[in-house]
């Protein structure tokens, strides 16, 4: 192993000095060029080895973790992700300090419980683990899709005491859901609102025909969706 590292060493030794010579005459300009044309791999590698440990340490210590708000909107062509015009109207809405806090909207996901096999797709599975994470506040889909969605327990029961502020306001613009789950109830329960009539149909047009809003069951910020809901209606 000493023979195999010193012949190693002596090789590197012998190939800088090589090079040393090949660029030891040349202006500092050629000497860029070469250097350049010759070993840029090797610069991006180390550059790379360097700069991304930095950048995930960085992230990881500093960038901003906690949300104001989430909210999905599946199954729309318009753009209401983070900095569009909602998602701007919203934050001044609510007077949110996205320094401190994020305001979180994702319209790039597609996915259709109504249908057979409409919920094989990494969308699906991505609205899962920020449900089940209660990253997610609020969902908008179809009424169809809203509803089959609410059949398998991922949106608050809006039956529930938790829910009573909303009851006041909007009870009369509930959506119900049969359980999968039979021992929750045999009965449809409210897991969202129709907001066919919202901001998002009439203004912002992420949707041209029905809309409904369902709420997270996992969500700690309900009334983070209120004054969502407050603002699109």
């Amino acid at each position: 192993m000493g023979q195999r590292e010193s012949s190693i060493s002596e090789r590197l030794r012998k190939w800088f000095e090589s090079e040393k010579l090949k660029i030891g005459g040349l202006t500092p300009g050629k000497k860029a060029q070469y250097i350049l044309e010759y070993y840029w791999l090797w610069i991006i590698g180390i550059l790379s080895a360097v700069i991304i440990p930095v950048y995930i340490l960085w992230h990881a210590a500093f960038a901003i973790k906690d949300y104001w708000f989430y909210g999905m909107f599946a199954n729309t062509r318009v753009n209401g992700g983070n900095e569009s015009d909602l998602w701007y109207d919203f934050v001044e809405y609510g007077g949110f300090n996205t320094k401190e806090k994020k305001v979180e909207m994702n319209s790039s996901s597609f996915f259709d419980p109504s249908v057979s096999g409409g919920t094989n797709n990494s969308y699906f599975q991505a609205y899962v683990a920020l449900t089940e994470a209660g990253d997610l506040d609020v969902v908008t889909l179809g009424r169809e899709g809203l509803e089959a969605l609410g059949s398998s327990g991922r949106l608050m029961d809006l039956s529930t005491p938790e829910a009573e502020a909303l009851r006041e306001k909007y009870e009369d613009r509930f959506v119900y859901s049969l359980p999968n789950d039979e021992e929750y109830s045999t009965e449809p329960v409210p897991v969202g609102i129709d907001v066919s009539d919202s901001l998002l149909v009439t203004k912002y047009h992420l949707y041209e025909g029905d809309c409904v809003l369902g709420i997270s069951a996992y969500s700690e910020r309900v009334e983070a969706a209120e004054l969502f809901l407050e603002f699109i209606l």
